[in-house]
C-alpha cells in the first residue's frame, strides 16, 4: 500500500446575537445567574423558546424545565420577565416593555433525589481540544468564526460603523444606505478549515448570512462586508504565528436578499445547537450548558476538560491535545482520555497519570475551582459571547498549569 497525505476538515458555526436559538440560550445563561443569585447551590436544567405570535404582533417566549422547588415562585417569575425584556431589547436595539411580551413559564421542581444528590448530576462525555500555536489555544475556525460574528455584531450595535483599524484597512466606514442602519441582529458565520495532523493547511471557506434592511441591497452588502472580512483576517494574520490562514471562499448571504429574521421568522431552543458550546467536530457532542447549573458535566465537564487541554499544550507536554471525560450518575471520578497525536512528550499513559496526580477531576471541584457558582461569571459570558474565546475566562488557562488558577476574573 502507498503512503498517502490525509487531510482533516473541521467546522465551526457561530450564531449572532439576534439568532434565535443563540438568543435563547443567552436568555437561559441569564434566568441560570438569577437563579445563583438567589441561592450559590441552586440547581435547575432550563430550556427557552421564543417565537412569535403572528396573530398577536407580539413575541412570544416558553422558559421551561427543571429548578430547585423552594425558588420557583412569583417572584422567580417576575425576574424571567424582567431578564427576556431587557435582554431583548438590549439585542434587537428596541423598546419593548415587559406587558409587550407573551410569556408562557412552566417551571418545575427538581427531583429531590437529584437535588439533594451531591455527586454528579448526569450521565456525560465532555471534550474539549487546545492548539499550542494558534490565539487563546483555540481551533482556528472557531477563533475566526467567533471573531467575525463579534465584528458584525459591534458594527450592528454601533449603528452600522466599522471600527477604525478595520475601516482604515478596507476603506469601508459604514454599512448604511440612505443614513440609515443596514444591517439586522440576526444571522451566523460558518468557518471550515483543513488540517494535516495538527498543522493547519489553510482556511477553506467563511460563509456569512447576515440579515439586512431593504434599503441595502445584498449586492452592496456583499461588496462591503467581503472587504470587512478580508481587512479583519489580514489584521488577524499575524497573530496565528505567521502560519497564514490561505485564500478562503468568501460567501455572504447565498441565497440572495434577507430582510427578515430574528423570532418574527424563526424559532429555536436554548439547546438547538449545542456544539457552539463545545467542540463537536473533535467528537463528543454534548448537551447545550447555557441554562445549567454547575453540578451537570455538560458545562461545568467540558470546562474541566478545555482547562486541562490548555495545560498540557501551555506546559509543552504535548502541541495538541484533545481531553475526554465520562461521567457516570452519581460518581465523582470520570474516565479520562488525552489524545495528543503523535505530539505529547510522554505516552498517553503517562500524560493521563500526569492529570489525575495533579489535579481532581470531579465536577464539585471543577465547579468550585472556577467559580461557577458566581453568577456574575454567568452575565460575562453572555457579554462575551462564547465561553472560550476570552483568556480571563478560567478554564481557558491562560497561566498552562495543570493545578486550580486563582480565581482572578473579578479580582479576587
Amino acid at each position: 500500500m502507498g503512503q498517502f497525505t490525509e487531510l482533516e476538515q473541521h467546522g465551526y458555526e457561530a450564531g449572532r446575537r439576534g439568532k434565535p436559538d443563540r438568543l435563547d440560550a443567552d436568555i437561559a445563561q441569564l434566568i441560570g445567574a438569577e437563579l445563583l443569585e438567589q441561592d450559590q447551590n441552586a440547581r435547575f436544567d432550563l430550556r427557552v423558546c421564543g417565537s412569535w405570535s403572528q396573530e398577536l404582533g407580539r413575541p412570544l417566549v416558553s422558559v421551561s424545565g427543571e429548578v430547585s422547588a423552594h425558588l420557583i415562585g412569583n417572584t422567580l417569575y417576575d425576574k424571567i420577565r424582567a431578564t427576556v425584556s431587557g435582554y431583548y431589547n438590549q439585542v434587537h436595539k428596541s423598546n419593548l416593555g415587559e406587558d409587550d411580551f407573551i410569556f408562557r413559564l412552566g417551571l418545575k421542581p427538581q427531583s429531590q433525589v437529584l437535588a439533594t444528590n451531591g455527586h454528579a448530576g448526569d450521565y456525560g462525555n465532555p471534550i474539549a481540544v487546545a492548539y499550542g500555536n494558534f490565539p487563546v489555544r483555540l481551533p482556528i475556525e472557531r477563533y475566526i468564526a467567533v471573531g467575525i460574528r463579534d465584528l458584525i455584531d459591534e458594527i450592528y450595535q454601533d449603528n452600522g460603523c466599522v471600527p477604525w483599524n478595520i475601516a482604515d484597512v478596507c476603506g469601508v466606514p459604514h454599512l448604511r444606505a440612505n443614513f440609515c442602519e443596514g444591517l439586522k441582529a440576526d444571522g451566523k458565520i460558518g468557518v471550515t478549515a483543513l488540517y494535516e495532523g495538527t498543522s493547519l493547511v489553510r482556511l477553506e471557506s467563511i460563509a456569512v448570512a447576515a440579515a439586512h434592511e431593504p434599503w441595502l441591497p445584498v449586492e452592496k452588502l456583499r461588496i462591503r462586508l467581503g472587504r470587512i472580512i478580508s481587512a479583519y483576517l489580514s489584521i488577524t494574520s499575524p497573530n496565528f504565528y505567521q502560519l497564514g490562514h490561505g485564500n478562503p471562499v468568501i460567501q455572504i448571504n447565498g441565497l440572495g436578499d434577507w430582510n427578515g429574521g430574528g423570532w418574527v421568522d424563526d424559532e429555536g431552543t436554548r439547546d438547538a445547537k449545542p456544539y457552539s458550546d463545545g467542540f463537536s467536530t473533535y467528537g463528543c457532542n454534548e448537551d447545550s450548558c447555557s441554562g445549567e447549573d454547575p453540578s451537570k458535566p455538560s458545562g461545568t465537564g467540558t470546562f474541566l476538560a478545555r482547562y486541562i487541554a490548555s495545560g498540557l499544550v501551555g506546559e509543552d507536554l504535548a502541541k495538541f491535545a484533545r481531553v475526554s471525560l465520562v461521567y457516570f450518575i452519581g460518581s465523582e471520578e470520570p474516565l479520562l482520555n488525552v489524545i495528543t497525536k503523535g505530539t505529547g512528550v510522554y505516552s498517553q499513559e503517562d500524560l493521563q497519570a500526569i492529570v489525575k496526580a495533579r489535579l481532581p477531576l470531579s465536577l464539585s471541584n471543577a465547579a468550585e475551582g472556577f467559580g461557577l457558582r458566581d453568577p456574575r461569571l454567568h452575565r460575562a459570558v453572555v457579554s462575551a459571547s462564547d465561553f472560550f474565546q476570552n483568556e480571563r475566562f478560567p478554564w481557558n488557562n491562560s497561566s498552562g498549569s495543570l493545578g486550580w488558577p486563582p480565581i482572578t476574573f473579578f479580582g479576587k
